[in-house]
């Protein structure tokens, strides 16, 4: 039986993303090094043959995408997607792999595990391409849905139906304090004895209802006396003696990049844990190079873990 008959390129589809995820012939044609007329041209040929637009022209402020538009860019990502690994086929049977990986990290996580985790992954895949976007989990859940990301590494913190999400290892919170706080010298800490001192929040989406929950069992939560988004300002904030604060990642080291030091303690309470795992999309098939990957970031942190 014959098959439908295709009438469109993949040249005309990688315009097509370009210019959706820029929202401007100029910015694509820059991205892609092409002219501008190239990618009009190309994406006025591609919505004849689809039948429908894909974007809406205002003469003052760029573009925006038709919901036919919104519909079709995820698929478009897919088939790309997919003809690279036809393409990558050959390799991939003599045992080598190779392609690109988009990556995902929430905020809190890509400084301390990002890097390290690319870095050795590489050493045995060398071929291997990382498009890399640290954001909240909203950002992440919605790069799995729309096929931007093909990994996100995240907690397991309102995963989105559609979302695949493989737990790998539990992190316990932990309080850290200034190096020369009255606690510090502790074996662990009481919420208890927190909730008078000055709290430093690590003020990201879910992370700061997630640590004030954690004192209800101590009948109040803490009021922040600092705020920030950056990890780092944080762990800064508390080593300069503004506060404690509470995290949960393993930390390599308790020093500062002002050269200041903090101390690390466990609570005394039994306190929940958050959970770190690998999210995927369940609505997008797996390139084999995502396979290797994800295997690959499931073994790693638990070694990782396992240091610390």
């Amino acid at each position: 039986m014959d098959g439908v008959s295709i009438r469109y390129s993949l040249r005309q589809l990688r315009y097509f993303i370009a210019t959706a995820e820029t929202l401007s012939f100029t910015a694509a044609a820059k991205r892609l090094h092409i002219s501008q007329p190239s990618i009009s041209t190309a994406l006025a040929e591609l919505e004849a043959s689809f039948g429908v637009q894909l974007f809406i022209r205002h003469h003052a402020s760029g573009l925006s995408l038709t919901q036919p538009g919104r519909d079709l860019l995820v698929h478009a990502r897919s088939l790309l997607k997919s003809a690279e690994e036809l393409q990558l086929t050959a390799q991939e049977l003599d045992g080598g792999v190779s392609g690109t990986v988009s990556l995902g990290c929430l905020v809190s996580l890509a400084p301390p595990l990002m890097p390290s985790l690319i870095s050795e992954f590489l050493r045995e895949h060398s071929a291997i391409t990382f498009i890399t976007r640290e954001a909240h989990q909203d950002g992440l859940l919605s790069g799995l849905s729309d096929g931007s990301l093909d990994v996100a590494l995240t907690y397991s913190l309102d995963i989105a139906e559609g979302i695949a999400f493989v737990p790998v290892v539990s992190l316990p919170p932990y309080v850290i304090l200034p190096k020369t706080h009255r606690l510090a010298r502790a074996a662990k800490v009481s919420l208890k004895d927190l909730l008078p001192q000055p709290y430093v929040m690590l003020d990201l989406p879910h992370s700061r209802e997630y640590f004030s929950t954690l004192f209800d069992a101590a009948g109040s939560r803490p009021v922040a006396a600092f705020r920030s988004s950056q990890p780092e300002v944080v762990r800064g904030m508390v080593a300069n003696g503004l506060g404690y604060s509470i995290l949960n990642f393993p930390l390599e080291s308790c020093r500062t990049v002002d050269g200041k030091e903090f101390v690390i303690k466990r609570f005394k309470e039994a306190v929940p844990a958050t959970v770190l795992g690998i999210a995927t999309s369940n609505t997008v098939r797996q390139r084999e190079v995502v396979k290797r990957f994800v295997a690959f970031c499931e073994s790693y942190i638990r070694q990782l873990h396992l240091k610390h």
